[in-house]
């Protein structure tokens, strides 16, 4: 059975591809042992490919000889790239050569790392590992994040540090009769009449700052100039800036709450 990336906070699932079955179990014994790596094994490219349809969403990274029989590394990678193109790819080879590093990086490869004697050089592997893992479960928390706030039905918003539209949702630009690429860039205060954004920036933004977030009604104004009232809660992010929460009170019948989804996309 696949196993789901969608909450996986543990060590990396790896399948690493040589064909040396020797070097293949000293790698698969350290990484395993020490870090507590998942380490699927093949012995060569088209096996590699094999594995990683087998059991697609289970393999977060793959390491890779250079020389090996049927497809190289660098053909390896290339067929990974087509089938899985974010996907983690280090390429871990005895032959070493600025035209296989340029052809490596051509091709999108992740680390490139040269093998060496001594057990030293595992740690490195196990570290290099580890961090790609890091920032590809990160962008795909990131990714799934944005498809949840694209398909949200409610009107949601990311404001930057500079209090400027980082994100706008379809339902959010819609609210205020705007095309969601328009606000992209433009100021929080284009969608609020003169003396709304006084009581925000007098109150509203005191309270978030204070107590990391605030609930309340607001006043909106749309692209024609006409104002409507707004259901809306301001939730702090960790990264900095602000998710927003609206929803319109006179048209919007539908039972929810801005502050519990804001909180969702704030944690």
């Amino acid at each position: 059975m696949c196993k789901s990336l969608l909450n996986r906070r543990g060590p990396p699932a790896v399948l690493h591809v040589d064909d040396d079955g020797t070097f293949l179990e000293l790698v698969e014994a350290f990484l395993t042992d020490r870090h507590g790596f998942e380490v699927t094994t093949a012995t060569d490219a088209d096996a590699g490919l094999d594995a990683l349809a087998d059991d697609e969403t289970a393999v977060e990274c793959v390491i890779s000889d250079y020389e090996m029989p049927g497809r190289n590394g660098i053909e390896f990678l290339r067929a990974v790239r087509e089938r899985r193109p974010d996907l983690p790819f280090v390429l871990y080879t005895g032959k070493g050569s600025e035209s296989v590093a340029a052809d490596a990086i051509a091709a999108g490869v992740t680390e490139y790392i040269q093998k060496e004697t001594g057990t030293a050089q595992y740690a490195v592997l196990a570290n290099r590992v580890e961090q790609a893992v890091q920032r590809y479960r990160s962008d795909r928390r990131s990714r799934r994040r944005l498809a949840a706030l694209d398909a949200a039905r409610e009107g949601i918003c990311l404001i930057d540090d500079a209090e400027t539209f980082e994100y706008v949702n379809p339902a959010y630009a819609t609210l205020y009769g705007y095309d969601a690429a328009d606000l992209i860039g433009s100021d929080w205060r284009t969608v609020h009449p003169d003396d709304e954004v006084d009581r925000i920036e007098s109150d509203v933004f005191p309270t978030v700052e204070a107590r990391g977030g605030w609930s309340g009604t607001s006043a909106g104004l749309r692209s024609d100039g006409t104002t409507f009232p707004e259901s809306k809660s301001v939730q702090t992010l960790d990264s900095g800036g602000f998710v927003i929460v609206v929803c319109d009170m006179e048209r919007d019948e539908r039972q929810f709450d801005p502050a519990e989804v804001a909180r969702q996309f704030s944690d």
